[in-house]
């Protein structure tokens, strides 16, 4: 009688028992699978909303931005939900033309239920954001062939930083609404190139609308990710004839909202919109971010450590050319190169993808090679095609080594999700004690006063020049945030303004007095915030308390304020 291997004997252990079991067994292992990685995608979701709320419930204000959406939704709620003209953030009137879906939505919850409109601010971004982990899971899981390519996907989006750190900002009331929709209208316009079917249209065309009316940026995002998609998926005539209908539907259902902004003030705000925006063949600035920070760093996805996701990603996409899978490539690709801006939080839907692929298909098997031989194949194992890069044959390897390279994979990403270094630390919150100097500021001096405000942040993350004009009542003289509405140079202008105002900070008195003669913009007060980090521009606040043209008239909790003597 010939000798049977223990493989052998294995293999017919398991043949009868599946006989004996029948259907049903064939059921139960199914069940088990499917039950495995919905669990997995839950945890995902359920760890990228523990690590968006961490930082929310550190602090007890909107965290860094959001003071001209503070007031817009209030001008909102003075004028019957009705869009005003201009909004009189910091005693000007700049139109008011940006998208007004998230001020409506946070003004209705403030009317509607007892939450106050500021503790919308601090959590509406918190729901949105989270969703948008589910989102991405609905995405990946048509656009992914593999169960566990999708599992590492929704967890690799979810702990990357750059897709929640903008989007969690009191800011992120806008911008959160915007990806979120945008990635729920992809994924509608990707069914509706591949299946053909007309039911998607009409979806693929309100959530586009939705984007639109959240954040015109993530709009162009969504129109350029389309059009990669079309030339993808939709080069057939039903797809040209549903694109066509989606851009229709887009117009008609923005038309309330960008008919209102040109009837009331033309085109000169989109116009002057873009100047914030731009893409490498547009702006210096975005030729720079290109070679610095994409090439350099991997897409700037503010990993703090060693960017783990981003060198996945980029695995990924050497995985998927080799094989000429080039949409989630050039995907990436035209992110960078068409949105100089913010290319590095819509880079971060592809490379949660590529990182999935970049994962299963290139380090899995790569680790598991040198084990494969002490693995028998396993004919009811799964995804064999995860597999054809690393010629690995037996997959029981793969199954007992994943678990733990995923585990290292989550515990690294996690840790450098929930870490206070690279761009998360601008998820901080004004202190108790710096809203109380603005609360000093608006009931102890004149309303008509302006102030200089000096900090150490660049004008995007500067929460004390953007929030002072709401919570002290007060002018700002260089805050920028609102004039990209304006006509003209007006933003630019402003930025310079802000810049040459924090270079006083290593200064002394003198600098502030040029500042004035080089900008024609006089001032009544200087105000240096103390953050809870410690208060900055040391040199500079001596130099003022010697200088007899500047009197102090506030040292307390939360800053130091000079008036200036107009002798």
């Amino acid at each position: 009688m010939a000798e049977t291997s223990p493989t052998d004997q294995r293999l017919r252990g398991k043949t009868a028992s599946t006989a004996r079991t029948g259907f049903v067994g064939a059921i139960q292992t199914a069940l088990l699978d499917v039950e495995l990685h919905h669990l997995m995608v839950f945890l995902g979701i359920l760890l990228g909303v523990f690590v968006r709320a961490d930082y929310i419930f550190s602090a007890d204000f909107p965290l860094n931005d959001g003071g001209l959406f503070y007031q817009m939704a209030r001008d909102l709620q003075a004028n019957g939900f009705r869009l005003p003209a201009t909004t009189p953030y910091n005693f000007d009137t700049i139109p008011f033309a940006y998208p007004p879906l998230g001020f409506y939505l946070s003004a209705l919850i403030d009317t509607l239920t007892p939450l106050s409109l500021m503790d919308v601010f601090r959590f509406l971004p918190l729901a949105v954001t989270s969703l948008t982990v589910l989102a991405m899971y609905r995405l990946a899981r048509d656009v992914l062939t593999s169960k566990i390519e999708v599992v590492v996907a929704v967890f690799a989006f979810a702990l990357v930083p750059r897709s929640f750190i903008w989007l969690l900002m009191g800011g992120g009331i806008t911008r959160s609404l915007g990806l979120l929709f945008a990635m729920l209208a992809l994924h509608q316009i990707y069914l509706m190139y591949r299946t053909r079917e007309w039911r998607y249209v009409a979806t693929s065309g309100v959530l586009a609308a939705l984007t639109i009316l959240s954040h015109i940026q993530t709009g162009s995002f969504l129109a350029f990710s389309s059009a990669l998609f079309f030339v993808s998926y939709g080069l057939h005539r039903r797809g040209l004839i549903h694109s066509a209908i989606v851009g229709v539907a887009v117009i008609v259902l923005t038309a309330p909202y960008w008919g209102s902004v040109i009837a009331m003030h033309g085109l000169q705000p989109f116009l002057s919109a873009n100047q914030t925006g731009g893409s490498i063949f547009t702006s210096d600035a975005g030729l720079r971010a290109f070679l610095i920070e994409s090439l350099l760093r991997l897409g700037t996805l503010s990993e703090p450590l060693f960017p783990l996701i981003g060198t996945l990603g980029f695995l990924g996409v050497l995985a998927c050319i080799t094989s000429k899978r080039f949409m989630l490539p050039a995907w990436w690709a035209a992110i960078i190169l068409l949105d100089a801006r913010a290319f590095p939080t819509f880079s971060t839907v592809p490379v949660a993808m590529l990182a999935g692929i970049g994962l299963v298909e290139v380090v899995l098997p790569i680790a598991v090679r040198p084990l494969g031989n002490r693995w028998a194949p396993d004919p009811e194992d799964l995804d064999e095609d995860a597999l054809r890069f690393a010629g690995v044959s037996s997959t029981a390897a793969m199954r007992s080594w994943a678990p733990v390279i995923l585990a290292i994979f989550l515990w690294y990403a996690t840790n450098g999700a929930l870490m206070r270094s690279g761009e998360t630390p601008s998820l901080v919150a004004l202190s108790p004690a710096e809203r109380t100097a603005m609360t000093w500021v608006s009931e102890q001096t004149p309303k008509d006063s302006s102030f200089l405000i000096i900090t150490t942040e660049p004008w995007p993350t500067d929460k004390t020049s953007e929030w002072f004009p709401v919570l002290a009542d007060r002018r700002s003289v260089a805050t920028p945030q609102g004039y990209e509405w304006m006509p003209g140079s007006t933003f630019e202008r402003r930025v310079w303004m802000h810049d040459q105002a924090n270079g006083c900070a290593d200064a002394d008195a003198t600098c502030v007095s040029q500042w004035r003669a080089t900008t024609g913009v006089s001032y009544d007060y200087v105000m240096v915030p103390k953050p809870p980090y410690g208060q900055c521009c040391e040199r500079l606040l001596k130099s003022l308390k010697l200088d007899s043209s500047f009197r102090p008239v506030y040292d307390g909790p939360g800053a130091t304020i000079y008036q200036y003597l107009r002798y």
